[in-house]
């Protein structure tokens, strides 16, 4: 049943953000005005009651991010006047309180912050915070129950040197599986206008360059896994593209060779790609129904030219990319920019041997979609649902498109949302 719901959230200026938490009874929304507006939902009147009005910042909000339940009614905003503050719910009975909401911690940045996320509940307490001087930093509070003393617990310096607000804004989003071991993050945007994986040992190091773009990467979501042998991972750039990528992180996704009817194309095989079993895993690998052993051994070569030409491809592209290294990347707005992206779809990125062989597994990932918003415009941001089955997308054209992938293991658009309408679906 198609419902529509008008929320008179009565912001003085520009939305840019609205989150709901963990168990989607309570919303929040952050605008140009410099406010934050947190909302309940009231199940007897079927409204969104306003909780609390926050004039949280300086300059305009432009991130908010909830932690997990487990931690208490914390949540986290950023701002263009470059600081992240952590507010936390109180009783407004309490002595001294004259709000619901108190302020525990501002974090003060030498850029503006675009992003942030608190990582998932597993870990620890932590958020990590993207600015647009190109370096993603990471905060902790040293008691998570009285959520004081919030301190620097690691960075990444993904756009090393000189990094301006206008090389673009960072975007980042955690891996939510508690299986994938070590905590990973993607990153994207800046100057570099590639998608970068990254894990943490001790520090976070990096396991991946996903792909690299011609416009200025906008958003990255990461999706739930839901015992996939694999990782999705979507993208949302200014080019007018959604750009949706299977990520390998662990020998044993690899070896799972486990067939998912909702992601697998027609007549493909499952990925036996651990370097160290190759041809064990070739060997109990299910085979095609052929006329011959013959045609068997062409299309084998044939697969052997593609991936070849591809890892050609892939190593100009990258050696066209090395030789831009000497500071002419482009900035978003330059007439010089990077290549144009000319990954294509169904093909592997990952280290391999001379052979086109991977010799010891190494995280690798393939680009499964590529999705064009119509008329062709800047996409804004890109969300999965709790299972990691539905894709939804915003645009500058004020729409939002959900994208659902088909049985044969391509993407579609299946609905669209606008402020004036009702979904249209397809």
């Amino acid at each position: 049943m198609e419902q529509e719901m008008c929320i008179p959230v009565n912001h003085d200026d520009f939305i840019h953000d609205v989150v709901y938490n963990f168990y989607g009874t309570r919303m929040a929304t952050g605008a140009s005005d410099r406010c934050i507006k947190i909302w309940d939902w009231n199940k007897q009147t079927g409204q969104w009651i306003l909780n609390e009005s926050i004039l949280a910042h300086d300059s305009s909000v432009i991130r908010l991010s909830w932690a997990h339940p487990e931690f208490g009614q914390v949540l986290a905003s950023c701002s263009l006047d470059r600081s992240v503050k952590i507010w936390v719910e109180v009783d407004p009975t309490t002595k001294n309180e004259t709000s619901r909401w108190r302020l525990v911690a501002t974090q003060n940045h030498s850029a503006a912050v675009h992003s942030i996320a608190f990582a998932p509940e597993y870990t620890n307490l932590t958020i990590a915070a993207a600015c647009s001087d190109g370096k993603v930093i990471f905060y902790s509070p040293s008691d998570p129950v009285k959520m004081d003393n919030w301190s620097n617990s690691g960075i990444i310096d993904f756009a090393p040197g000189v990094t301006t607000d206008s090389d673009g804004p960072l975007c980042l989003s955690w891996c939510k599986s508690r299986f994938a071991a070590p905590h990973m993050i993607v990153i994207g945007g800046s100057k570099e206008n590639c998608i970068r994986v990254y894990k943490q040992t001790n520090v976070f190091v990096e396991m991946l360059e996903l792909d690299r773009y011609e416009g200025a990467v906008l958003d990255v979501s990461w999706a739930p896994s839901m015992g996939r042998s694999y990782h999705l991972i979507a993208t949302a750039c200014s080019d007018g593209h959604i750009r949706i990528y299977k990520f390998w992180s662990h020998p044993s996704m690899s070896k799972a060779a486990l067939y998912d009817s909702l992601f697998i194309r027609e007549g493909d095989q499952p990925d036996y790609a651990d370097a160290g079993d190759a041809a064990t895993s070739k060997a109990n690998a299910p085979r095609r129904l052929s006329s011959g052993d013959a045609d068997d051994a062409e299309d084998d070569e044939d697969d052997d030219e593609d991936s070849d030409e591809d890892e050609d491809s892939d190593d100009s592209y990258e050696d066209d990319n090395d030789d831009s290294d000497d500071g002419s990347h482009s900035n978003v707005g330059s007439s010089v920019g990077p290549r144009p992206h000319t990954r294509r779809l169904g093909k592997k990125r990952g280290p391999k041997s001379a052979q086109g062989v991977l010799k010891a597994f190494e995280p690798h990932s393939e680009l499964v979609g590529d999705l064009v918003v119509e008329p062709l415009m800047p996409v804004r941001r890109v969300r999965w649902n709790s299972t990691g089955t539905l894709l939804v997308s915003s645009s500058d054209d004020g729409v939002a498109r959900m994208w659902k992938v088909t049985v044969n293991g391509t993407w579609r658009e299946v609905a669209a949302i606008t402020a004036e309408k009702s979904p249209t679906l397809q």
